[in-house]
């Protein structure tokens, strides 16, 4: 099996919102390259290799923006604004705003669909990493496809 290279320029050519070299320097960028590969395997299992990269690039940009909060330790956007979720509820004189946690089955869902970036990386392994399904009084031994 071989296995899939993904630099910090391939990934600053995918997603331009990080090619600023200042705003994120090479050696920033590689850190969140190197995390990310802690999740997803630069090995072509089951995944092309395209598909791999992409997933690469897409957990380094869940991490990077992770990583990205303001001072009170709220998320921030790409575009600049504080990202929390849907608002359920607001006020204006008693400044209250509430948020809708995401539905999730498990920490996992729940944390990697904080982003957008980590949205599209589940909606990608989701699409190209079919499960098996049982057949409910198959004859064969074998139930799950």
């Amino acid at each position: 099996m071989s296995e899939v290279v993904v630099t910090v320029q391939d990934w600053r050519e995918a997603f331009p919102e990080f090619a600023n070299a200042q705003t994120y320097p090479d050696g920033y960028l590689q850190r969140f390259l190197t995390q990310a590969q802690s999740y997803i395997s630069t090995q072509n299992y089951r995944l092309s290799p395209q598909t791999r990269i992409l997933a690469i690039e897409l957990m380094a940009s869940h991490l990077l923006t992770l990583s990205a909060v303001d001072a009170q330790g709220n998320p921030i956007s790409a575009s600049g604004g504080v990202s929390g979720g849907i608002i359920a509820g607001a006020t204006i004189d008693g400044v209250s705003v509430q948020m809708v946690a995401p539905i999730a089955a498990d920490a996992f869902a729940q944390w990697i669909q904080s982003t957008p970036y980590g949205k599209q990386y589940w909606a990608l392994l989701t699409a190209n990493n079919p499960t098996g399904v049982y057949y409910v009084g198959n004859p064969r031994v074998w139930g799950i496809r």
